[in-house]
């Protein structure tokens, strides 16, 4: 008997408030994504293993089931296959949906009932910029957080997580074009602190633009399903936002070659482009029948640069999937898929 779980990745749509003179600093927006993914079985074991993968993924996974069983007070281990695992520090938010894979599983195969949230505490994704990751986990879609108020900070906020603030299906119609360029990984940890620290406060009425945008514009076309006002809106946050990060990034994205393609998906079609987080992750936003064409043109311009990465992707609209798996003559199994649940 096993407990088997998938997430879907996410992508960061940009900041809200970057100046935090009301008390909230941050605030973001961002969908879930059916690809790239987490996918991996947990069994009981009387020590901790984990197969499937190497390096510094295995030991994060080691490390990660290690906190949670101390926490369940379990005194027995677990053996972990890794099916699939997101791509590191490429701004598809591969640590946050790691964890809470590993963590849910576990409090699955050892019958404890625990909430998303404490997950993210246990294994230190909470205290953080974004609570993008731990919410499309929960419920997929496209969400909104509220960003982490002033009287928390974010390093060692001891498990504060930014509340959501807006959450809305996203439209089946619509798909995401997302490229992982061929590039050092985007900025995390301590780099990404010193980086937020050495930027001074946003301008007010910048941050009023932002908001405009989100609230007047993005929103009712999410509600209407509006592609073209949705991409037109989701494309000015983007350079709004990437032009106050470019002292750190040294332009509008975090390379030319992010911007030389971020262009190149504008012009074949993409109804709003971005990068996600710092990148190498980009992305554009394109209608269901032109999606393909994009992807493999997309597919081909990399190739000529470098490859890299290329998923044609929906927005699920729930989030993560688990499920018990039963031995079925040994080399197969049974599963039943569940939604995550408030648990």
């Amino acid at each position: 008997m096993g407990v088997w779980i998938k997430t879907p990745a996410r992508l960061h749509m940009g900041q809200i408030d970057l100046n935090g003179a009301l008390g909230r600093r941050f605030g973001g927006l961002g969908v879930a994504v059916e690809q790239p993914n987490v996918e991996l079985i947990v069994y009981r074991a009387k020590r901790v293993e984990v197969v499937g993968v190497t390096g510094k993924i295995k030991q994060t996974v080691e490390k990660l089931a290690g906190e949670y069983l101390r926490y369940f007070g379990v005194e027995g281990g677990t053996r972990i296959r890794v099916l699939q695992a997101i791509p590191a520090h490429v701004g598809l938010g591969s640590g946050t949906q790691l964890a809470l894979a590993v963590g849910f599983a576990l409090a699955c195969l050892y019958q404890r009932t625990v909430s998303v949230e404490e997950l993210a505490r246990v294994s230190d994704r909470g205290g953080s910029r974004s609570g993008i990751g731990v919410a499309v986990f929960r419920q997929g879609g496209f969400v909104v957080d509220g960003g982490v108020r002033e009287d928390f900070p974010v390093e060692g906020a001891g498990g504060y997580l930014p509340p959501v603030v807006f959450a809305h299906p996203f439209p089946e119609e619509w798909r995401l074009v997302v490229a992982v360029l061929p590039l050092i990984p985007g900025l995390h940890g301590p780099e990404e602190a010193e980086a937020f620290r050495r930027l001074p406060p946003m301008e007010p009425e910048t941050v009023g633009g932002i908001c405009r945008l989100l609230v007047m514009r993005m929103l009712p076309a999410l509600a209407e399903k509006d592609l073209p006002a949705f991409g037109k809106a989701l494309t000015e946050i983007q350079r709004i936002v990437g032009a106050y990060f470019s002292p750190v990034q040294q332009g509008v994205f975090a390379s030319p070659l992010a911007e030389e393609a971020i262009s190149f998906m504008a012009e074949r079609g993409a109804r709003g482009v971005g990068q996600s987080s710092w990148g190498p992750a980009v992305y554009g936003v394109v209608e269901l029948e032109r999606a393909p064409v994009l992807e493999n043109e997309v597919r081909e311009f990399l190739a000529a640069r470098g490859g890299g990465k290329v998923y044609c992707t929906r927005v699920p609209n729930q989030g993560a999937a688990w499920g018990w798996l039963k031995e079925e003559g040994g080399d197969g199994f049974e599963k039943t898929v569940n939604p995550i649940r408030q648990r």
